[in-house]
């Protein structure tokens, strides 16, 4: 590896990155002004008005949400990185099972 190609590498260019936002972050909180703390600063506030509490009771009807996308997701990205010359059968196999556990997940409900 030439110095030049060294200078621009990856892990290099991220710390670059890492000192110019720090070098940003210290300046910045040079000029800023101090905080002063108020008891409205702890209040929840939405649209220009004061929000009273309220409790949320989610149901579990969210999970299977999740997890069938997390599902076809992964399903999706293993599709998309196998090699080209990975058999159309196995690919289609994965897909098979694939669809049917997305196929128990929807049955379960």
């Amino acid at each position: 590896m030439e110095p030049a190609e060294i200078l621009v590498s990856p892990p290099l260019v991220m710390l670059y990155a890492l000192a110019i936002c720090w070098l940003m972050y210290a300046w910045a909180k040079t000029i800023a002004p101090p905080s002063v703390p108020t008891p409205d600063k702890t209040l929840p506030y939405v649209g220009g008005e004061y929000m009273e509490g309220q409790t949320c009771h989610p149901g579990y009807q969210f999970f299977y949400v999740a997890l069938f996308f997390t599902v076809v997701h992964v399903a999706a990205l293993i599709i998309a990185t196998a090699p080209p010359d990975a058999p159309l059968a196995a690919t289609l196999g994965y897909l098979a099972i694939m669809a049917f556990g997305v196929a128990i997940l929807r049955w379960e409900q």
